[in-house]
C-alpha cells in the first residue's frame, strides 16, 4: 500500500509541474490576489488551464 501511494504522490507532482510549465508558457503565473501557481493544488491547475484553452479558443474564433 505504502508504494500505491508513493506512485500515485509522484504522477499528481508530475502532472503539477507539467500544468505549472504549461501556464508559465501561456504567461499566467499567479491569480488575481497573488497566488502563485507552484502554490496551487492539482485541481486549482487543471480548473485554469482548462479555462486558459477555451479563452485561447474562443479568441481564435472572433
Amino acid at each position: 500500500m505504502n508504494v500505491t501511494r508513493t506512485h500515485l504522490s509522484r504522477g499528481v507532482q508530475e502532472r503539477r509541474q507539467h500544468l505549472i510549465f504549461k501556464l508559465r508558457v501561456m504567461g499566467y503565473t499567479q491569480d488575481r490576489v497573488g497566488k502563485q501557481t507552484e502554490d496551487m493544488t492539482l485541481t486549482e491547475l487543471e480548473q485554469i488551464h482548462i479555462n486558459l484553452q477555451c479563452q485561447k479558443a474562443r479568441g481564435k474564433r472572433n
